[in-house]
C-alpha cells in the first residue's frame, strides 16, 4: 500500500487598516504564525511608526483563528514603538487568543481588552487556537 500524504494546510492571513481621526485600527483575520508572522508584522509596525497623526492604535484579534507565541513579539515592539511616539496601543482580542494572553501575563505590559458580541465581524469561528511553543 503506497503512503499518502496529507495535502498542505494552507494559512489565510488578512489584515487590513482603517484610520478614523486619531485612532489607527489594525485587524487581523486567520492565522499569524511563522508562515504568515512577516505581513502580520510589518502591518503592524508600519502603524505604529506612521507619522500620520495617530493618538491610539488598536489592534483587533477578535478573528485571529490562531496566535503563535512567537508572533506576539511583534505586540510587543509595536507597543514600545508607539510609547516612544506618545501613542497609546490596545489589543482587543476574544476566546482562547484573550486566555493565551492573559495566561503569558502579557496583559500586564500591554492594554488587552476582551472583545464583545458587538465588536465582532459577522463571521462565527467555531473555534480559536493558541500556541505556546
Amino acid at each position: 500500500m503506497p503512503l499518502r500524504f496529507a495535502p498542505p494546510r494552507t494559512r489565510h492571513l488578512a489584515v487590513t487598516s482603517h484610520r478614523s481621526g486619531p485612532v489607527h485600527t489594525i485587524a487581523a483575520q486567520g492565522h499569524i504564525d511563522l508562515a504568515t508572522d512577516a505581513p502580520w508584522h510589518d502591518h503592524l509596525i508600519d502603524a505604529a511608526t506612521s507619522a500620520d497623526g495617530t493618538t491610539h492604535l488598536v489592534v483587533d484579534l477578535t478573528d485571529v483563528t490562531y496566535l503563535s507565541w512567537a508572533s506576539t513579539a511583534a505586540l510587543i515592539r509595536a507597543h514600545h514603538a508607539c510609547a516612544a511616539r506618545g501613542r497609546h496601543l490596545v489589543v482587543r482580542a476574544g476566546g482562547a487568543i484573550l486566555t493565551g494572553l492573559r495566561l503569558t501575563r502579557l496583559d500586564h505590559t500591554l492594554t488587552i481588552t476582551p472583545a464583545t458580541t458587538t465588536a465582532r465581524t459577522a463571521t462565527a469561528h467555531n473555534h480559536s487556537e493558541w500556541l505556546i511553543a
